[in-house]
């Protein structure tokens, strides 16, 4: 019994992590951002080529794989800071909270770029027809492919789909994130 009572004094005095949450959050939020609006510039800017997978896109798997490393930073950062342990579950709940701080950084960052380029969903969409109508698919099964492929473009705008995509995305990776980083920056216990 005095064992767990130790244990939670020990886990009550371990300072906040919401400062290393905030800093990861907001770098990789603004890296991810960034990353977005270079990719989507990229497919705006190519040539159609009529397929259905392309370079350009798998950047946009790339973006996500970044992003998921900002639960790492913000373990890395609160360990150095405090050179304290860290358990997993505690790695797991910081690289959430930094997930989500990430996703709320770009859904601003992208209504304001929406402000400035209030085009771009319109450049983004006609790029796409354009590579779909040069592919070699059937006319009904091209007409499909669009039409559902504009709907979800045209949905994506709207801050409440922005989050629904990007919450649980990111919030995941950076569990595993986290974790992992609690494994390797956490000062281990003994």
């Amino acid at each position: 019994m005095d064992e767990v009572a130790e244990q939670q004094a020990e886990q009550n005095n371990q300072p906040p992590y919401w400062t290393s949450v905030g800093i990861a959050g907001l770098i990789f939020g603004v890296i991810v951002f960034a990353l977005s609006l270079v990719t989507s510039y990229a497919v705006i800017n190519s040539e159609p080529t009529g397929s259905l997978f392309s370079p350009v896109q798998l950047l946009g798997v790339f973006v996500c794989l970044v992003g998921a490393f900002g639960g790492m930073l913000a373990i890395w950062h609160y360990a150095n800071e405090y050179e304290i342990s860290i358990k997993l579950g505690k790695g797991a709940l910081i690289g959430l909270f930094t997930g989500i701080c990430i996703a709320l950084v770009t859904v601003v960052f992208n209504q304001i770029w929406l402000l400035i380029d209030p085009d771009m969903t319109q450049k983004l969409i006609d790029s796409t027809i354009a590579n779909f109508e040069a592919s070699e698919l059937p006319d009904a099964q091209k007409q499909q492919m669009i039409d559902s492929t504009v709907q979800s473009m045209r949905s994506q705008n709207s801050i409440g789909t922005q989050l629904l995509y990007n919450l649980p995305m990111y919030g995941i990776l950076n569990v595993l994130t986290g974790m992992i980083g609690a494994k390797l920056f956490g000062k281990q216990e003994g």
